[in-house]
């Protein structure tokens, strides 16, 4: 059991805490991640020895004080990473994970929070996930998926799910950033896909990919 791997699984955990509430399912765990529900099981008893988390079988995971303490800290240092080099090395912003992965190792606490300092402590990555504290803790703001809202609709996108550069490039080229507004305009039957406004124009967006889009809802809806 690599620090990588236990850290891995906390991150994952951690955001599905926060998305969707406690505790996390292993069948949702094993989705983030891209691996079996057989190969989370096994992690998930190693972390448990560790303190690091809660297990229940058939009830689902949450991180315990400690490890909610290492998750926010890894977070806060991953994030601080993907600000830095999308807005100052011009890092494309599906490609700032997988750097910031690298280096959130090496990040001692006096750099992470000259870094903070020095980006003028940002409250969010360019995928609109909060960066947690100094003291680790978070702010958060009700969010629910694209794929679920109706025609008529609408409200400001603040994060995009999931670390698949591919879609995030994809949602990317459709607009559907952190901070652009969007209102659906119809919705085709039997999982069809859906037709939303951005600014000016309508395009159309595959229900399964929308569910990788986090809207806050507009006020009255």
């Amino acid at each position: 059991m690599t620090r990588d791997s236990v850290d891995r699984y906390l991150d994952a955990i951690y955001h599905l805490q926060q998305e969707n509430g406690v505790p996390v399912s292993t069948s949702a765990l094993a989705r983030a991640l891209g691996v079996s529900s057989a190969s989370v099981s096994g992690m998930l008893r190693k972390l448990a020895k560790e303190g690091l988390v809660d297990h229940t079988p058939y009830h689902g995971v949450t991180l315990t004080v400690t490890g909610l303490k290492r998750a926010a800290s890894l977070s806060r240092r991953h994030c601080l990473w993907e600000v830095f080099l999308a807005r100052y090395l011009g890092m494309p912003w599906e490609d700032v994970y997988r750097e910031a992965c690298r280096l959130e190792h090496a990040t001692s606490p006096e750099v992470e929070e000259r870094l903070a300092a020095f980006l003028g402590e940002p409250e969010a990555c360019p995928h609109g996930y909060p960066i947690p504290s100094a003291n680790g803790t978070v702010s958060v703001t009700p969010l629910v998926q694209l794929s679920t809202l109706h025609a008529g609709q609408g409200g400001e996108v603040l994060r995009i799910r999931g670390r698949n550069r591919d879609i995030v490039r994809y949602l990317a080229d459709l607009g559907l950033i952190p901070g652009t507004k969007v209102v659906v305009k119809d919705v085709a039957p039997f999982d069809g896909p859906l037709m939303i406004q951005i600014g000016s124009e309508v395009k159309a967006i595959a229900r399964n990919i929308a569910a990788s889009v986090l809207v806050k809802l507009e006020k009255g809806e």
